[in-house]
């Protein structure tokens, strides 16, 4: 079956089989781009999205396009998506071109209605970010900006701010990543032996939740000071 030129009648699976080609196409093109167009779309970075959806899409749109037609502008599109970046790397006028500048809508304390306006932000979706934050008060923030991704960076007052070890002169205890020992029922011991413990040391914690099996266990993890959580299988 011809499922990359021109065809004129296309049936149905030559359409399901263009799509599984250009769900592959589009893994392959957005696993190689740059991480932040995927994690912190900025307005250059959303253009390259739409056009590579555009191109992409084309051929399951219109069975007399070919594959052929969309492979030389998706490398075109690759390469300039990061010949891009890389000159915005080099160049912080590029890089504020391409991708724009942080506006600051709440300056000490102060909103500055005209950098709203020009953004189309009003008073509602502002407070509706300030509460995503957990704050309910605007008298509790004295930096509102707007990030060129488009989120809201917001720094409370000082007052307001939560107290740190380094306010009181303290020191804070180290905080590690705890290790996954068993994923789903399965163990895996070189974690263990990296904490320096053993599957009987496991097993004789596992006997403390009434576990005599590792297979019951959906999540267990354990961390640096030994402090071992469990989540056991449900069967619902």
């Amino acid at each position: 079956m011809d499922v990359f030129g021109v065809i004129k009648d296309i049936s149905l699976l030559g359409y399901v089989l263009r799509t599984l080609i250009v769900g592959i196409i589009s893994f392959g093109v957005g696993r190689f781009m740059m991480k932040r167009t995927i994690n912190q779309l900025t307005t250059y970075d959303f253009s390259v999205v739409w056009i590579l959806g555009a191109i992409t899409v084309a051929p399951l749109l219109d069975g007399e396009i070919s594959f052929t037609y969309i492979i030389v502008p998706l490398i075109a599109l690759f390469f300039w998506h990061y010949i891009m970046s890389v000159l915005s790397l080099k160049s912080r006028k590029l890089s504020l071109f391409f991708n724009g500048k942080p506006i600051i809508l709440i300056d000490n304390g102060k909103i500055i209605r005209k950098n709203l306006n020009k953004q189309f932000i009003n008073i509602d979706l502002l407070l509706s970010e300030l509460r995503q934050k957990s704050i309910f008060d605007i008298l509790e923030v004295k930096y509102v900006i707007l990030e060129p991704n488009g989120r809201f960076s917001i720094i409370k007052k000082e007052n307001y701010r939560f107290v740190t070890a380094n306010d009181l002169n303290i020191t804070a205890k180290p905080m590690d990543l705890p290790l996954v020992v068993i994923n789903d029922g399965k163990l895996f011991e070189e974690k263990l032996n990296e904490l320096g413990l053993n599957k009987d040391w496991l097993m004789d914690n596992l006997n403390m939740y009434d576990i005599d099996d590792i297979t019951k266990v959906y999540l267990a993890t354990i961390d640096r000071t030994n402090k071992l959580y469990i989540s056991k299988k449900t069967y619902d």
